[in-house]
């Protein structure tokens, strides 16, 4: 089985994904998943990614899931141009996302939450797909996959409100976070203008209106940038 066998974070998933060539009819879904087993708890990084390859090359598959998404990253599966093998009757053109965890009791939290809501988000935009194309395992199976807490208009409703955290410390206050540092949460549609303004010591990003500015100051440098002379 061909793995990529590759752990990301939110940030470095967005850059891999916006170059990645998805194939000639790119999938048009997205299936959420859980793992059940392993739990959080149990989840050993590198050692789970073999361990769950051995299981699904045990089954025969000669693909599985295409990501797995856990407190410690991103990880890469099997290749998202291609099918994988995840939810039988939507295995065709989609993207079959593993959220690490039992979710029926529980909705996801921590940086495992921040990963999936990132992941999803991130491809959403990127295949230009809508709340619509954002299927669960159990809307063609019996099972609860992925997981009886987890329900669409939750995670719709988070999808709407999340926001990535700041690609760079803040080189101003030489890596020291602040409390206001902490708290604020960058748009995805403003990163790129924030990473901007942070690379090249532009000013500090403390608050929203920062970055409102930020996004203001970096459309003018674009605009600019590309005038003729």
């Amino acid at each position: 089985m061909e793995i990529i066998n590759r752990r990301l974070t939110v940030h470095e998933f967005e850059d891999y994904i916006k170059n990645y060539y998805f194939g000639t009819k790119p999938a048009n879904k997205l299936v959420i998943h859980h793992t059940w087993r392993p739990t959080t708890e149990q989840w050993q990084g590198q050692t789970s990614i073999n361990g769950l390859k051995g299981y699904y090359e045990g089954k025969g598959w000669p693909a599985g899931p295409h990501l797995f998404i856990a407190e410690d990253g991103i990880w890469l599966f099997s290749p998202m141009r291609k099918d994988g093998i995840h939810a039988a009757a939507f295995n065709h053109q989609t993207i079959g996302i593993e959220i690490v965890g039992d979710y029926d009791n529980q909705i996801w939290k921590g940086q495992t939450k921040y990963n999936a809501l990132g992941t999803i988000r991130s491809l959403a935009i990127r295949l230009n797909l809508k709340e619509e194309d954002i299927l669960f395992h159990r809307d063609a199976s019996p099972k609860t996959c992925p997981g009886t807490a987890i329900q669409k208009q939750w995670l719709f409703d988070e999808l709407r409100s999340y926001r990535t955290k700041p690609r760079f410390p803040n080189p101003i206050t030489d890596g020291i976070p602040t409390p206001a540092e902490d708290e604020i949460l960058i748009p995805i549609w403003a990163s790129d203008a924030v990473s901007f303004v942070l690379k090249h010591r532009l000013f500090e990003i403390r608050t929203d209106d920062d970055v409102r500015d930020a996004v203001k100051f970096y459309r003018f440098y674009q605009i600019v940038k590309n005038e003729p002379e």
